[in-house]
């Protein structure tokens, strides 16, 4: 029986993007300061845990959180494209509320079949799953680590949760999916399991109160 090795898939630190919540897509926009403190944490707390590679997604907001996790790990970062964002097409760039506005019935059905309508222009959710899920068995083919670390993006990491849960391309994603938000997952062969999903522990003194 193959033992199971551990990834620990970080999505990348805030950005002004996210913040004004913009798709960003496959687009390169750099983290902001609150992006750069999350990262920070994030580094704190993997150092802990023993990884031996670090991956990451080649756009800037993805290897900015790499960079500052590997200089707290001491590990070299190797750049993979398959970790790169979706694709959104003409709608990268843009507010759920522009792309409304702009393409209202292609936005309404990508809402009701958002696995079989893609973005003008973009990548279709099952092809992304699938370069997603194919980007880490090349990941673990690559490498003999058993921990492995991964910084990627918010579409990512849902993919990769799908997938640990079982639930594949066509499943509803449960589990929030923070910025910094550490999920890991073990892998064994072709059996994924999800040991923690959305782990934010190390972000909490940084996220905004509550509000009543």
């Amino acid at each position: 029986m193959l033992m199971p090795r551990l990834l620990y898939i970080v999505r990348h630190g805030v950005t002004d993007w996210n913040q004004s919540q913009c798709i960003q897509g496959q687009l390169d926009t750099p983290l902001n300061d609150a992006g750069r403190s999350q990262a920070a944490l994030a580094a704190e707390r993997l150092v802990s845990l023993g990884a031996t590679a670090l991956y990451s997604s080649d756009l800037l907001r993805a290897y900015e959180t790499a960079q500052i996790i590997a200089q707290a790990v001491g590990l070299r970062i190797i750049q993979k494209p398959g970790l790169r964002e979706m694709h959104f097409g003409a709608w990268q760039g843009l507010t759920v509320d522009e792309i409304r506005e702009r393409d209202p019935e292609l936005y309404a059905a990508r809402r009701e079949r958002p696995h079989d309508v893609p973005p003008p222009g973009g990548e279709g959710w099952r092809q992304f799953y699938q370069r997603s899920v194919k980007s880490i068995h090349d990941i673990l083919h690559a490498t003999d680590a058993e921990r492995v670390i991964v910084a990627t993006h918010s579409g990512v990491c849902t993919v990769l949760g799908l997938e640990a849960l079982g639930l594949g391309y066509t499943g509803k994603r449960t589990f929030g999916n923070a910025n910094c938000a550490i999920h890991t997952i073990a892998v064994a062969g072709d059996r994924w399991e999800a040991l923690s999903l959305n782990d934010v522990s190390h972000l909490e003194a940084s996220l905004p109160a509550a509000t009543p």
